[in-house]
């Protein structure tokens, strides 16, 4: 940008476009030292207190850990004990905060903890800044925002460069700042290794050359593979629903193994590209290869797109025998797999070793199993909430039959919400993964999350962090889409004055917050509808090593 449109838009405007990751943080270490003395300490508002409670237990284990006791010597500290040892270095270090100036307050227990969250959620904006950068190059969309300054009032105000959009996304979106800034771990914890590990998986070469043949693009692979599965286990040990991206990671590598494999035996031969018209003629890729069955016509009479074979038993076995061998019969996955499954193995067996059985079943396989009532914006909180009840009172008839028969039912209704997420999950994972990773990936977090039986807040920036990964491949301006996000905000405003109702005006409201938490759900689901109907499918950003599928379906016409 020139200097008279730099002065045009303003300093401020310019500083937020050129230095977003430092305006970030320091946005966020503002916050974090002033909200807390303001709020905590009684100088601004009584009795509201801004830190997190899971921050108090956080702090409690880390103090624990550094004199040599169990983190989960802390009732409810349930995650990595890596997290305890790593918040108690002030402590173990000989500092606990008592000394005056900016570097006590660093190194206090208080303080130093967030700090790290902060500047792990800062390091995540900046990994999605550069992806978003990195498509918007790749489509030869960098240099197309041009800045009207003919424009006046808010027409003026939303013509943003794409720079200052995509630090918007994150570093300056206030619920990840207020998340962080507050004391949750869930940057660090989660989304650190979630996008770490797509970046990882994203960095193929847009223009490999002809030294970099099946031998050096494929080895590439697989040391990415490798290093992507570091970090994926330890996304899975420290919190345990990254496993759910596993079959998505394992798809998407092996499906740029092969492309490298084919772009290998096809020399410097360029095709002729054709437009993608989306995912039915990725899958017509795959059947046109697939020969005729007993119960079907003559494939050379067919015309048109190819859809699902739902007729066709045989090619639904075919093409499952298909799917199986490209997903697990390819080296670059199976390496993926393994170092994942390792990584989790090792960081599981350190923490039993030196924590004992404690450290699995509170960190690990509670996760399996947790139910929780409270701030909960789970459609299943009040069934969770009357179930508990009625044990509670069996118990306390010393009926210990029907407080089991009462454990059991909670236990099964909580298996119903797995089948709609299962199908999601494998609809995602095998379909759309291989050639749109982070939309995939989306998807299934977000059919996570609202079909879970615990949403706490925490867990909508599982989503919105793979987001603007993908968001440019989504129509925003249909009108499905907009009555699908004003029927979201509706329904998260019902569900804030229904919770307010009951949790500060102490009012018996709990059917209206279960209400307004199925209304939630509702919305949330119609959403994800319009979100995949506004799929650009036919605009999709093309891969640049071969035709979407190009490999795969080769190879099935050759086996």
């Amino acid at each position: 940008m020139n200097a008279s449109t730099s002065k045009r838009r303003g300093i401020f405007v310019a500083l937020l476009e050129d230095h977003p990751v430092i305006i970030g943080l320091a946005i966020r270490l503002i916050l974090m030292f002033a909200l807390p003395a303001l709020m905590d300490d009684g100088l601004l508002l009584q009795g509201v207190r801004y830190t997190d409670i899971d921050y108090d237990v956080f702090t409690d284990a880390a103090f624990h850990a550094a004199h040599g006791r169990s983190p989960y010597a802390r009732h409810t500290y349930r995650y990595t004990p890596f997290l305890a040892k790593l918040l108690a270095l002030p402590l173990e270090y000989g500092s606990d905060g008592g000394s005056g100036g900016l570097w006590g307050a660093v190194f206090s227990m208080r303080y130093f903890g967030k700090i790290i969250f902060c500047i792990a959620d800062v390091i995540c904006g900046y990994i999605i800044v550069v992806l978003r950068r990195k498509k918007r190059i790749t489509s030869g969309a960098n240099n197309q925002h041009v800045n009207n300054g003919d424009k006046r009032g808010w027409k003026n105000i939303i013509d943003l460069s794409p720079e200052l959009k995509d630090a918007l996304w994150w570093l300056y979106n206030p619920l990840p700042i207020n998340i962080c800034t507050r004391g949750s771990a869930e940057s660090l914890v989660v989304l650190l290794p979630v996008l770490a590990t797509v970046a990882i998986a994203d960095m193929y070469q847009s223009r490999p050359s002809l030294e970099t043949r099946w031998r050096g693009g494929t080895l590439q692979i697989m040391a990415r593979a490798c290093f992507a599965g570091i970090i994926h286990g330890i996304g899975i040990h420290a919190k345990l629903y990254p496993v759910i991206y596993t079959i998505s990671f394992m798809a998407n590598f092996s499906r740029q193994q092969q492309q490298r494999e084919m772009l290998a035996r096809k020399g410097s031969k360029k095709q002729n590209s054709k437009d993608d018209v989306g995912w039915r003629y990725l899958l017509s890729e795959q059947m046109q290869f697939i020969g005729r069955c007993f119960c079907c016509d003559d494939p050379s009479k067919s015309e048109g797109i190819s859809t699902f074979p739902w007729k066709h038993p045989m090619q639904i076995l075919v093409l499952a025998m298909f799917w199986v061998q490209r997903l697990l019969f390819t080296m670059s996955s199976i390496l993926f797999l393994v170092v994942s499954l390792g990584t989790v193995g090792i960081l599981t067996y350190l923490a039993v070793y030196y924590y004992g059985q404690e450290a699995l079943d509170e960190g690990l396989l509670y996760h399996f199993q947790r139910v929780d009532h409270r701030h909960n914006y789970s459609m299943y909180w009040y069934w969770i909430y009357l179930a508990r009840g009625r044990a509670e009172i069996a118990l306390s008839q010393l009926a210990e039959k029907a407080a089991e028969n009462a454990s059991i039912s909670a236990s099964a209704w909580g298996y119903i919400p797995l089948i709609p997420q299962v199908l999601i999950l494998g609809f995602s994972s095998l379909g759309i993964a291989p050639y749109d990773l982070s939309f995939a990936l989306f998807c299934q977090t977000f059919a996570f999350v609202a079909f879970n039986k615990v949403i706490t807040a925490q867990y909508f920036t599982w989503y919105l962090c793979l987001l603007p990964l993908c968001s440019d491949s989504v129509d925003w301006k249909s009108k499905d889409m907009y009555l699908s996000l004003g029927m979201l905000i509706v329904s998260i405003i019902t569900w804030l004055l229904s919770a307010f109702s009951l949790e500060m005006l102490g009012w018996k409201s709990h059917r209206q917050v279960w209400m307004a938490s199925l209304f939630f759900f509702i919305a949330n689901v119609n959403l994800l509808r319009s979100i995949v109907n506004g799929y650009k499918k036919s605009k999709r950003e093309a891969q640049p090593l071969s035709q979407p599928g190009e490999g795969w379906a080769v190879k099935l016409k050759e086996s």
